[in-house]
């Protein structure tokens, strides 16, 4: 595989020097007359909006093939985490996260939007979630690395992913058929077909089929559930080329795609950690003490695109116009642990001397509960583009507009089963809205046959908007000694919220400025669309505050009378059927109404020249922005805390050579770079009261209504540092005799906060202990190795009956932090607190691939490959809170084999 990378000033220098005289001194052999192009298959690159080839690209960029892609293993974006240098790619219970050279976004709210722009097949793709199984009949796969603001224009803050499937072929009958089978359980059907229609026209359809068992072991008591990672996933793609013209094209496109399966929950290490245990101390990550219920994925996502393309003389017309409807519903509990010696104790234990019975009875109460949580993302774009432009030199330019629209319904709610006190939140909001406008100009003009300038500028303007509705539930349950609380059964079996069916938004339905208690329960009531077989609050609320008894209440009855445990829980409740009261705690429901514009100017400058026609050297300077948001109201339609607008400049020096070393041809590209990152946002879960005290220290006046509990907990994302990113990258390989071929990437990444305000520390929580701030200047960004290396050696190897291909492929990522705070513990620095441990220790990671092609033309193929060789399953993602330490993996060994048959 062909992967491009950058440098350092050493190594650019050394090329100058070796590559000129190289170059010189092959004038005199007639082969060396040739282009490069012409002595090897050109990787091509569209990252400048057009065809041409990667090492004649004055930026960074990688391509990945998709044949190499399969090769290695490799089924979806999410894979590509130890692939390249400066990509780390995590799947955040269900929500794709792509992060280039440190710079990224966390927030997968409906009102957050990546800091790297997905496209597919050219669009852009705002909810990424289901598209890995989109990665079917793929052609290539292109990484733009920086800004890509005048190119790629919204949200292309870190740069771009473009996944680019094959088109259909004129004049070709063709078609393929592919099986394969690995460990996990691992089937996938994979199929095309291409159909001329007459000379000018051709149909292509291709599809796929893929399915494993969980990645996770359920290794507890109860064995009737499933947990989570295993997929259940089909695709389809269909598209009709028409050429009426030699100037006019038409190109249509539909595609679906269905995943079900587990989905993604993570793991909470709080327990582990707790009692001492690291990570790194348990024998295998997924191994896992599952409970309650098995998880439900259940992703639609379908796109209609048509690229329409006239060749008028002297420039071409291209419009294209995008609608992509996506339904992410993901009902599911996370494990309660992951296994280790010991563990089935701490989930018994109350920390006190031991009881048989008592120790019993909390293993089985927490093996049975039923505290649950549902995403529900609904999501359509519109994506309209016109763009006009020229792409033969000596004056190359491009003009045109983007239209983006997306209208979401987005759902979150959680059960609290058994809780004390706590029965779940819920985000209810049926309209948000976002609306984006662009136009842009870029032109590259040829001074003369080596020198050229690049120039573009792209002026945007966003808008967002949503309403809805944010509640708390808290319901307090006792007697008159305020026996209170333990065991109300919430989301057990059968349990359905109701989600977008809710009729009730404002809880004060009478319209007379108060909520009253039975107010607050006929909101809550709306919320569900069926209680669970074993719940008991829908009884409790349908009682509402009385005085009296609740003898009725299924339930509530005497406990086992044990004098070493007062307030055993017994089937729901406390051990007391004298209930005289349920009062829920008020001011936790209240509206949501929020909107922010904004409009902003990306920029680029960039000059190149050829020292040869193999040797490169360019210097650019780009921007690139990433579109600002708001945040919950604090209180009904109240105060809305905004984000502002975050924006990268990037200063890159760079060189691309090919050159001779006796006979072996070598590459050799390098690059020195500076980002300089301005008003980065961070996300994280904090209380209202902190958040205000937050907005105050930034000079906002905070006017928080009465209808809000200031320990109401929400996500909240802030502007909080500006940081530098800097490095040298150097890529380079070698074409070695015997069709032997040599490929390495290294990258020396430095990242860290250069200037910042003092943040609140999300890792506490308010009614736990007091939330501090802290100075996090000079702290390392996330998914920031210094050190990263990618390398491969392959050979194709031609034999009497056909060929032989192989590859092997290694990486490495030194250490590297999850979360902005280091795993620093501000407060014990001498003895560190073992749940603030967010680092990822380096490792390596290794890929095979064989495969075998019977015949010239390749008719029939067998491969073998083998992903992750030494199950190094690591840390894609850590998120801290009070009470967790919830880490997402990347994917284990996986080894498998292919059979295709081309038609």
């Amino acid at each position: 595989m062909r992967k491009i990378a950058f440098g350092t000033a050493s190594s650019i220098a050394m090329v100058m020097v070796m590559g000129a005289p190289a170059y010189a001194q092959s004038t005199d052999e007639p082969e060396a007359e040739e282009s490069p192009a012409a002595t090897e298959d050109v990787i091509v690159v569209t990252a400048e909006r057009r065809e041409q080839s990667l090492q004649d690209y004055a930026g960074t960029a990688a391509v990945f093939k998709g044949d190499d892609l399969r090769a290695r293993g490799i089924q979806d974006i999410t894979d590509f985490n130890d692939e390249l240098p400066g990509l780390t790619v995590a799947n955040n219970g269900g929500n794709v996260e792509i992060w280039i050279r440190g710079v990224g976004s966390s927030n997968n709210t409906e009102l957050g939007d990546p800091a790297a722009a997905f496209h597919y097949d050219g669009v852009y793709v705002p909810r990424p979630s289901g598209i890995g199984s989109a990665f079917f009949d793929i052609e290539r796969v292109e990484v733009n690395v920086g800004p890509q603001g005048t190119l790629r224009g919204r949200n292309a803050l870190a740069g771009s992913v473009n996944a680019i499937s094959w088109k259909p072929g004129l004049g070709v009958w063709d078609a393929n058929l592919e099986v394969g089978y690995g460990n996990y359980d691992h089937k996938e059907f994979r199929g095309m077909i291409n159909v001329p229609v007459g000379d000018n026209a051709a149909f292509r359809v291709s599809g796929m089929y893929l399915g494993h068992d969980s990645y996770y072991n359920n290794v507890g008591p109860i064995q009737n559930v499933d947990v989570a990672e295993q997929e259940d996933n089909k695709a389809i793609r269909a598209q009709f080329l028409w050429e009426p013209t030699e100037r006019l094209s038409i190109l249509l496109a539909g595609d679906y795609i269905h995943e079900e399966g587990t989905g993604y929950t993570g793991t909470n290490y709080a327990g582990p950690l707790g009692n001492g245990i690291l990570p790194e101390e348990i024998e295998d990550p997924r191994d896992v003490i599952g409970n309650a219920f098995t998880p439900i994925l259940d992703t639609k996502h379908y796109g209609l695109r048509a690229t329409i393309t006239y060749e008028a003389d002297p420039f071409t017309v291209e419009f294209t116009s995008s609608y992509r409807d996506l339904v992410y519903n993901y009902d599911a509990n996370a494990p309660l642990t992951p296994f280790y010696p010991g563990v089935i104790g701490d989930l018994s234990s109350r920390g006190e001397e031991p009881n048989t019975i008592i120790d019993d009875i909390i293993l089985q109460e927490n093996l049975d509960n039923f505290s649950r949580f549902q995403f529900i993302t609904d999501s359509e774009s519109y994506y309209n583009e016109l763009r006009i432009f020229n792409n033969e030199g000596p004056f190359i330019w491009s003009l045109g507009g983007m239209y983006f629209k997306e209208n979401q319904y987005a759902f979150l709610a959680s059960t609290g089963d058994r809780g004390l006190f706590f029965q779940g939140i819920e985000f209810n909001n049926p309209d948000v809205n976002a609306e984006s406008w662009s136009i842009y100009g870029d032109a590259t003009f040829e001074i003369n046959d080596r020198f050229r300038i690049t120039g573009g500028l792209r002026w945007t303007d966003d808008q967002k908007s949503r309403r809805g509705v944010a509640a708390r539930y808290g319901l307090a349950l006792g007697d008159g000694n305020f026996n209170c609380c333990m065991g109300v059964r919430y989301g057990t079996e059968g349990f359905e919220f109701a989600g977008r069916d809710r009729t009730i938004f404002d809880p004060d339905t009478n319209g007379d400025g108060n909520v009253s208690n039975e107010e607050i329960f006929a909101f809550q009531l709306n919320g569900v669309r069926q209680f669970g077989l074993r719940d008991n609050l829908d009884d409790i609320l349908n009682f509402g505050p009385l005085e009296g008894h609740f003898d009725d209440v299924p339930g509530a009855v005497e406990c086992l009378d044990t004098v070493s445990f007062d307030g055993l829980v017994c089937d729901g409740f406390a051990n007391t059927s004298q209930f005289t009261y349920a009062v829920p705690f008020r001011d936790q429901i209240f509206l949501q109404d929020g909107e922010i514009k904004d409009d902003f100017i990306d920029w680029r400058l960039r000059l190149e020249y050829d020292i040869t026609p193999d040797n490169l050297v360019y210097a650019l300077v780009a921007s690139g922005h990433k579109s600002g948001t708001f945040n919950d109201n604090l209180g009904s339609n109240g105060f809305f805390p905004t984000t502002e607008t975050e924006n990268v400049i990037l200063y890159e020096f760079g060189t691309k050579n090919e050159f001779w070393i006796g006979d072996v041809k070598a590459k050799l590209n390098g690059s020195a770079f500076y980002n300089d990152y301005q008003d980065q946002a961070f996300s994280a879960l904090l209380s209202v009261e902190t958040i205000a005290d937050f907005e105050l220290e930034q000079g906002e006046v905070v006017d928080i209504g009465d209808d809000v509990s200031l320990a109401l907990i929400v996500g909240y994302t802030f502007n909080a540092a500006d940081s530098e990113i800097y490095g040298l990258n150097v890529e380079g390989g070698l074409e070695l005799p015997a069709n032997l071929n040599w490929d390495f990437n290294l990258l020396w990444l430095e990242a860290k906060i250069k200037d910042s305000q003092e943040i609140p520390d999300g890792r506490f929580q308010p009614d736990v202990e007091a939330v501090p701030f802290r100075n996090i200047a000079g702290k390392r960004l996330p998914r920031t190795p210094r050190w990263q290396l990618n390398t491969s050696l392959s050979q194709n190897i031609d034999v009497s009956s056909g060929s032989i291909d192989w590859v092997i492929s290694a990486g490495y990522r030194s250490d590297t932090f999850q979360t902005i705070f280091n795993s620093e513990d501000y407060e014990q620095p001498n003895n560190p607190r073992l749940r603030l441990n967010d680092v990822v220790k380096g490792y390596w990671t290794f890929d095979l691939g064989a495969g075998y092609s019977h015949g010239d033309d390749g008719k029939f193929r067998f491969e073998v490959y083998a992903n992750n060789v030494t199950n190094k399953q690591k840390e894609s993602a850590i998120i801290i809170t009070q009470f967790d330490n919830t880490r997402f993996f990347t994917r284990p060994r996986t080894y498998g084999a292919r059979m295709r048959v081309n038609f």
